[in-house]
């Protein structure tokens, strides 16, 4: 009996512990590119690169040797869209947001809106035992480049980092400082 107790009551606090969303944010550089996103304190970064595609993880769960994890954003950049894929960056989105919307319960959609150098579409389901929101861009005026942004969880802790998923929304792909003369 005491042992289910404990057990019991260590079950309650790590549940509580996993579902307190991030206090305390630090701005993560994503390279090479230069840009920047907050990034709750405690989680933790992997980035990446093969070939024209870059990948940034940002995770509570430690990514290592390539763990998968469930609560995160993983930010996957596409350049050269048109010769890779043989179809223009915005073609490739939508045929993405498409192939999900057959896929997945969809929660909600979001219009088009003009960001400066991309124009970015939103789009939150439930896959399974997730809750995802995707956040999708294309380049703008020729801008050969399309951004799929994933910021996911179990659907139980969906409310507790949904806040911290908007926080996370609004970042900065590349640093143009970087690339002027």
């Amino acid at each position: 009996m005491k042992r289910l107790l404990t057990a019991l009551l260590l079950l309650i606090s790590c549940s509580a512990f996993a579902q307190n969303p991030p206090s305390e944010f630090v701005t993560q550089v994503l390279e090479p590119t230069g840009g920047k996103i907050a990034r709750p304190k405690d989680w933790f970064y992997a980035e990446g690169q093969q070939g024209p595609v870059y990948t940034w993880i940002l995770s509570r769960e430690d990514t290592t040797g390539n763990r998968p994890y469930t609560t995160g954003v993983r930010i996957q950049t596409f350049v050269g869209v048109k010769q890779a894929a043989g179809k223009t960056a915005k073609d490739f989105i939508l045929d993405f947001l498409g192939t999900k919307k057959k896929e997945a319960k969809v929660l909600r959609t979001c219009e088009e809106t003009n960001q400066g150098l991309f124009t970015r579409i939103c789009l939150e389901t439930e896959e399974g035992p997730y809750h995802i929101l995707y956040s999708l861009f294309w380049g703008s005026n020729g801008l050969d480049v399309a951004v799929v942004s994933v910021a996911g969880t179990s659907k139980n802790l969906w409310d507790a980092y949904a806040s911290t998923f908007d926080k996370m929304s609004t970042f900065e792909l590349i640093d143009m400082k970087r690339f002027k003369k």
